[in-house]
């Protein structure tokens, strides 16, 4: 018998998984969706904002969105459905 302690992660990144995002384009996402800016998640991720931007673009093409509002939008209402 063993007994095997992990971390959970956290809920955004269980739904970021759905969508099949490269682990940088993980993330990437979970600085977006703290509200962290371009440059600060550039800067974070050692990369040009230029490739952050393009990245960023991968990752809305892949969750079916246009923006980060949209895409904050999208990951909160899986995380949080609406009650029935």
């Amino acid at each position: 018998m063993a007994i095997l302690f992990e971390s959970v992660p956290p809920s955004e990144v269980l739904v970021l998984a759905a969508y099949g995002l490269a682990d940088r384009e993980t993330q990437l996402t979970l600085l977006a969706l703290r509200g962290h800016s371009t440059g600060e998640i550039a800067t974070g991720l050692a990369i040009s904002p230029f490739i952050m931007q393009q990245r960023l673009k991968a990752v809305f093409d892949k969750v079916g969105v246009r923006s980060r509002r949209e895409l904050v939008a999208r990951i909160f209402a899986q995380q949080y459905p609406r009650p029935r």
